[in-house]
């Protein structure tokens, strides 16, 4: 029995160290648990906690429950053998807490009355009074100052050091970019500012080849807080806000790829765009308003000297610049014809062709314009309109007729037609005309005339003078068509031109210019049906390319008598008289002796 009762406390004493071990490992937990808890307390009370926590941990580890839980088959005997020391632990346990709390606390129990203390002072005698009391209380609890003292340098130290980690932890070396003694900014190392040169080289617009943007940086390392230290972006803003004199926001005006100038007013550009185009439109639907150069406009960085005032760029484009135009003289083209057909005040034209009235031969050039805006404006759009469509002439020969017989026995009639055209205008001047649909309205009828073949011939003979004279005419020659004047379809001198072409319709009266004997009233050579009259004193005017005559050879005639009627016989192309001045056997410019 007694052998089985020493085995018998033996393994009990095994099982008891085993749960000592168990509550050991518990009571490491809970001892976190409470340091987590009471961290402040922890600050203050320094050497003292580590005696609450050492008498905490033996309590804990004589907990009788956690001692049943592990070794529930031997429990009874745990009970039975610790439970006396396990109340003596609890007991010592909770003495010790005790005295710690009021080692810990007392101190500032006894600072809840010092503001108190301080107030009742300040009360009674002012901040004299608060004073007084203080040191009274200084002076009277001697042992509590030296305590608070103990208590708040650690926590003042602790607070410090704190702080010093927190500060160093935020600064950090850097190297300082400086441009004419002045930081741009802080970089971690060199490659960020030459990424940031790049990026701002990149966004700076260039306007020629070799258009750099010189910086010239130093750097220096420094210390300097982490936050203040920039990427490649902040770099980049901080180049373009220290080069503001050097660099701006602008937008750039190309023309066909030519580079004209910026402006800092983004809006200026396109508004005077928008203005010149606006005015050639007519609200056509069909129309289409453009540019005739290819206008790109580029908003970015530009160096400051390719920066050009608002108003010289306003000016600019709103000049105009010399260009000369010209116009192909057609047949039937006249000064004024010329003028009315290309939009041109008359007076305008002339200037620019001052020699016109005297050269409008067929086929040469005459000046339009001498100058054009400097944004010209195409309008293209389409037009529908009537045009007439020329008759045709059928002539029938009559052997038996005189050569210059013709008598026309079936009037011709123009046709019309509806065209649709695509017409394109450069600056209002009509450029070209591509004709898209056409439709008859009416046919023409075929003019139908029967000429004379048989010849009879003028001797040139008779052409020339007589006799010689002074060549002065006695008043002034009048117009031998259009009573005051006439249309001039081609003046004296161009190409060789011996008198005017006056265009009229077919059969228009040709009247005598001036009294005088007729010399000449039949077919002579190029000029077809012609008449010459002799005026004495060697001068003599000429009438050709009638349609009929009026007079014969010896008669005279009187000023304004008619002598004939407009045609086209001879070497002629559209109905229209020839009339020559012929002083002493030479022509002269009729202009000069008609009144």
């Amino acid at each position: 029995m007694a052998l089985h009762s020493k085995d018998g406390w033996g393994k009990a004493k095994e099982n008891l160290i085993s749960a000592s071990k168990a509550a050991k490992e518990h009571a490491k937990k809970w001892f976190i648990y409470i340091k987590e808890k009471t961290k402040a307390a922890s600050i203050v009370a320094g050497t003292k906690l580590s005696e609450l926590c050492a008498f905490t941990g033996e309590a804990t580890l004589m907990d009788l429950e956690k001692v049943q839980a592990i070794s529930k088959n031997k429990l009874h005997v745990v009970k039975k053998a610790a439970a006396p020391k396990v109340h003596i632990v609890k007991h010592h346990a909770r003495q010790k807490w005790t005295a710690a709390n009021k080692k810990v606390f007392a101190p500032f129990a006894k600072l809840k009355r010092i503001p108190q203390i301080l107030v009742e002072g300040y009360k009674e005698n002012g901040f004299s009074g608060v004073f007084q009391a203080a040191r009274e209380g200084i002076r009277n609890n001697p042992s509590f100052l030296k305590t608070l003292v103990n208590y708040a340098a650690p926590v003042v130290g602790v607070f410090v050091l704190v702080q010093v980690v927190a500060s160093s932890m935020n600064v950090t070396y850097a190297l300082a970019v400086e441009q004419d003694g002045k930081v741009i900014a802080y970089v971690q190392d060199e490659a960020i500012y030459t990424e940031a040169r790049k990026d701002l080289q990149n966004r700076i617009v260039s306007t020629s080849d070799d258009q750099i943007f010189e910086l010239d940086p130093s750097f220096t390392v420094v210390k300097v807080e982490k936050d203040k230290v920039s990427d490649v972006p902040e770099v980049t803003d901080s180049l373009i806000q220290m080069s503001s004199q050097d660099i701006m926001e602008a937008e750039g005006l190309y023309i066909d790829g030519e580079f004209y100038g910026a402006v800092t007013d983004q809006s200026l550009i396109r508004s005077i765009l928008d203005s010149t185009l606006d005015s050639y439109r007519s609200g056509d639907a069909n129309e289409t308003v453009e540019f005739t150069k290819n206008i790109e406009l580029k908003e970015g960085l530009y160096l400051t000297d390719s920066i050009v005032s608002d108003e010289d760029m306003e000016n600019l484009l709103l000049s105009d610049v010399q260009a000369e135009r010209t116009y192909t003289i057609q047949k039937g083209d006249s000064p004024t014809l010329i003028a009315d057909k290309n939009g041109v005040p008359y007076e305008l034209f002339k200037a620019m062709n001052p020699t016109i009235e005297e050269e409008c031969m067929i086929g040469d050039e005459a000046i339009i314009a001498n100058q054009e805006p400097f944004l010209s404006v195409r309008v293209t759009k389409e037009i529908t309109y009537t045009e007439d469509i020329p008759y045709e002439t059928e002539i029938t020969e009559d052997a038996s007729k005189n050569k210059g017989y013709s008598e026309t026995v079936q009037e011709g009639e123009k046709g019309s037609k509806e065209v649709t055209a695509s017409v394109e205008y450069v600056n209002n001047i009509e450029e070209s005309r591509e004709i898209l649909s056409s439709t008859v309205t009416k046919e023409p009828v075929t003019e139908k005339i029967v000429k004379g073949t048989k010849v009879e011939t003028v001797s040139r003979s008779s052409y020339v003078p007589s006799s010689t004279g002074s060549g002065k005419v006695s008043g002034n020659f009048i117009w031998p068509v259009g009573g005051s004047g006439g249309k001039i379809s081609c003046y004296y001198g161009s190409g060789g031109h011996r008198g005017l072409d006056i265009a009229a319709s077919y059969g228009t009266p040709v009247r005598a210019s001036a009294a005088g004997k007729v010399v000449v009233s039949g077919w002579y050579y190029s000029y077809g049906k012609c008449v010459v009259i002799d005026h004495g004193n060697g001068v003599r005017t000429l009438y050709g390319h009638n349609s009929s005559l009026n007079v014969s050879v010896g008669q005279y005639v009187s000023q304004g008598q008619q002598i004939a009627g407009v045609g086209s016989t001879g070497y002629s192309t559209g109905n229209h008289c020839h009339f020559e001045v012929q002083i002493n056997g030479g022509t002269r410019n009729p202009l000069n002796y008609i009144g």
